[in-house]
């Protein structure tokens, strides 16, 4: 569930701007909703060495992440229809203040209750420790980065709901696309297969809700 977290989360948490800033014209965040998935894939390669650690062959893990790139496109598209008026078309405004961390702490929260209500919150302790640590690398590498860069030079915001609702809206958004209780089963499986010892007795206990 972290992998699929921060999948979704690339192409949201650089939207949580940390400054009370003019709210962004629709046409100015198109070319930086496009490179998120790709920025996404470029930061993974340079944190691997996170799911190394678990034991995880990278490129073998890589492909797991690559076959569900039309999963992930379909839950972000859903997610940009939901947030279609979150920025201006016609210009002027100010957007509230918001804080990338709070968001992020949202969606763990979420996941770590998605565990618990599956019964395997305390056997995925260390996955979920070692996800996390990947998830922050990820997520610091693309706030740096290309993607990050592209919202930081229009300085703008977008008036985005509360973080409770932005993530329960993600995570609709990613059961529809496929990332229901059989398709992240189906990830957590490719993800032992690749080498993770202990992952895949938990895999199929793993129940979205």
């Amino acid at each position: 569930m972290y992998i699929v977290s921060v999948l979704l989360l690339s192409a949201i948490v650089p939207l949580a701007t940390a400054q009370m800033v003019r709210q962004c014209g629709c046409t100015e965040i198109e070319q930086c909703l496009g490179q998120a998935t790709g920025g996404f894939m470029q930061c993974a390669d340079q944190c691997q060495n996170h799911v190394a650690a678990m034991g995880a062959s990278y490129p073998a893990l890589r492909q797991c992440m690559l076959a569900k790139e039309p999963v992930i496109a379909r839950a972000a598209n859903c997610q940009k229809n939901n947030l279609q008026n979150s920025c201006s078309r016609t210009g002027g405004g100010m957007v509230r203040k918001r804080y990338p961390e709070t968001l992020k702490l949202a969606a763990f929260t979420e996941v770590n209750s998605i565990l618990q209500r599956s019964g395997i919150q305390a056997e995925a302790k260390a996955f979920l420790s070692v996800g996390k640590k990947f998830a922050a690398c990820v997520m610091k590498c693309m706030d740096r980065g290309s993607t990050g860069n592209c919202y930081k030079k229009l300085k703008c915001g977008l008036e985005l709901p509360p973080d409770s609702v932005l993530v329960q809206s993600t995570k609709q958004c990613a059961i529809s696309a496929g990332f229901d209780t059989n398709g992240v089963r189906q990830l957590c499986n490719c993800v032992a297969g690749t080498g993770v010892r202990n992952l895949a007795p938990l895999c199929n206990r793993i129940v979205i809700s």
